[in-house]
């Protein structure tokens, strides 16, 4: 099955590029579809598409917000797809849009509910009530385990336009490229640099506290590879010297020797005893380790730490699935990175959790200062819709 494009331009997050695939896989497998088809790109409005054309705009990169899986009607049959919600630049008419994109073929209703509650996916009472009685007389295994459909929701950027034709317009480098040019693996390096620096995700000077502050961050996965297909990260597949460099430049270009540093888990993928030591001598700060699950050789570690700020507690520790049933103050927590973000934002007002991995933070500490104003700001507002990620400062004033 081939999606057919429209012609026109259309926006292409690179760095998502193979987790959509693979998260279209799974929900393939998992329901148990004859085809699927993955989406990578999405067309954009013609206002954009003619101001990028003519360089005529200097946007670096389009955030882009993508979920699923969600379903529409067509008679007596359902389509499943992604929503991708893209906020636009000031030249177009509209700030922010929504497209939903299909990603099967029609399928059966009835068929559908049956797979759709046996995996655990959001059904109407209706629809509930079908379920069950499908269940019954078709599911005979009464024992049987089924896998959950994991949903999808993931924040990235396009940085990469495909124009009408055979060019493609690169925003943080600014420029066309001709066919060889896209596929150069040195542009397309220089153009995820240009991205990072100008979306505040590569620190290229310290910027030092007035006075010692407190710090936190998790999930580095210094040296894992997969780690930068897995969580979108805006390097090159498997160029990991890059990303350790920019991580660990990141770390210190934030702290100064005198902070304080709380390290959620995960600062390697399993590396062995002196690897993991030489990455942790790289690093600036007085740093409270907590253990994560991949850090089997990492000395000096806590299960677990605990904070009281601004009349609230936290307790910090890496897989926020661990925390005692009897806690009911917030959670500080890594181990999710931006896989869950559903169910584990940045900040969540209603399950009192911090999600504090790299992915979710910028790629660099977070000062416990800014947990607490955007906590007292939201509680006060009385806000309930979580903050997906950090916002980081972008900076436009960077020579291309």
């Amino acid at each position: 099955m081939h999606q057919k494009l429209p012609e026109h331009a259309h926006a292409c997050p690179l760095f998502a590029e193979w987790k959509l695939t693979d998260a279209t896989r799974e929900f393939k497998t998992t329901l148990g579809l004859p085809e699927t088809n993955p989406v990578t790109q999405f067309p954009l409005p013609d206002a954009l598409t003619d101001a990028i054309s003519t360089q005529r705009t200097d946007i670096r990169y389009l955030p882009l917000t993508i979920s699923g899986w969600h379903r529409t009607r067509r008679g007596c049959r359902f389509v499943f797809g992604i929503t991708v919600t893209a906020s636009y630049p000031p030249l177009t008419a509209v700030s922010e849009e929504s497209i939903h994109l299909p990603v099967t073929q029609p399928r059966g209703y009835l068929t559908t509910l049956q797979k759709m509650h046996r995996h655990g996916m959001p059904l109407t009472r209706s629809e509930s009530l079908i379920g069950n009685i499908l269940a019954t007389i078709f599911d005979r295994k009464k024992h049987q385990k089924n896998h959950r459909c994991r949903p999808l929701l993931l924040t990235t950027d396009a940085t990469r336009i495909a124009l009408p034709g055979k060019d493609t317009y690169d925003l943080p480098l600014g420029r066309r490229l001709s066919p060889e040019e896209a596929r150069s693996e040195e542009i397309l390096r220089q153009s995820h640099t240009a991205y990072r620096i100008a979306r505040g995700y590569e620190c290229t000077a310290p910027s030092p506290t007035k006075a010692p502050q407190t710090f936190l961050t998790a999930d580095l996965h210094l040296g894992h590879h997969h780690a930068i297909r897995y969580y979108c990260r805006p390097f090159l597949p498997d160029d990991t010297d890059t990303m350790d460099t920019v991580l660990i430049m990141n770390w210190n270009h934030t702290i100064s020797l005198r902070d304080t540093v709380i390290f959620a888990g995960d600062l390697t993928y399993k590396a062995d005893g002196d690897t993991t030591e030489a990455y942790r001598s790289r690093l600036n700060g007085t740093i409270t380790w907590i253990e994560g699950n991949h850090d089997t050789c990492l000395e000096g570690t806590c299960p677990s730490h605990t904070i009281h700020a601004d009349g609230r507690e936290f307790l910090i520790i890496h897989n926020p699935k661990h925390v005692p049933d009897t806690y009911h103050g917030w959670v500080i927590h890594g181990h999710t990175n931006n896989a869950r973000l559903e169910r584990y934002p940045f900040i969540s007002f209603t399950h009192k959790t911090v999600n504090i991995s790299t992915d979710v933070t910028g790629y660099q500490p977070i000062p416990l200062s800014e947990i607490l104003a955007l906590i007292t700001a939201g509680e006060a507002a009385g806000r309930t819709a979580p903050i997906l990620i950090r916002e980081m400062p972008a900076k436009t004033d960077i020579p291309r």
